[in-house]
């Protein structure tokens, strides 16, 4: 890994990481060194004054990197999701509910991973349901 600027854009944002902080591109050792046509025609003069424009746009490129990295995480979010299905239970239905649920500070490596069978009792809410024994009594919840 480099610990200089890079010049690289990163794909989530479309910017390089120097240009969201500074709003301007850096200038490598190697393009002074070699005197590029950037460093070349630079007049320091007209510098502070170009510093200056590219400040008063530098809020306009962060919002527009932010709005990339949303769009991004919710193309990511969609390729993730697409293969989860939705199972709705009804009441009455036998169903198995995650030991961590019931008992989040036992962390043994040979617990099972799901307990049960329950039966649902009542539907609640979206995918939040209530839970009983089999015997109808009612899960308490800790």
């Amino acid at each position: 890994m480099c610990c200089g600027p890079t010049k690289t854009p990163r794909s989530a944002t479309g910017e390089t990481p120097f240009r969201l902080v500074y709003g301007v591109d850096v200038v490598l050792p190697v393009e002074i060194s070699l005197i590029s046509p950037r460093i070349e025609v630079f007049d320091p003069s007209l510098a502070v004054e170009a510093l200056r424009f590219h400040n008063d746009l530098l809020e306009e490129t962060r919002e527009e990197s932010r709005l990339r990295i949303i769009a991004q995480q919710e193309k990511t979010a969609r390729y993730f999701n697409k293969k989860v299905k939705n199972k709705r239970f009804e009441v009455g239905d036998l169903v198995l509910r995650d030991s961590a649920t019931s008992q989040p500070t036992i962390s043994e490596k040979f617990k099972p991973t799901w307990e049960g069978p329950y039966k649902v009792s009542k539907d609640v809410s979206t995918r939040t349901y209530e839970l009983s024994y089999l015997d109808g009594q009612p899960i308490k919840n800790a």
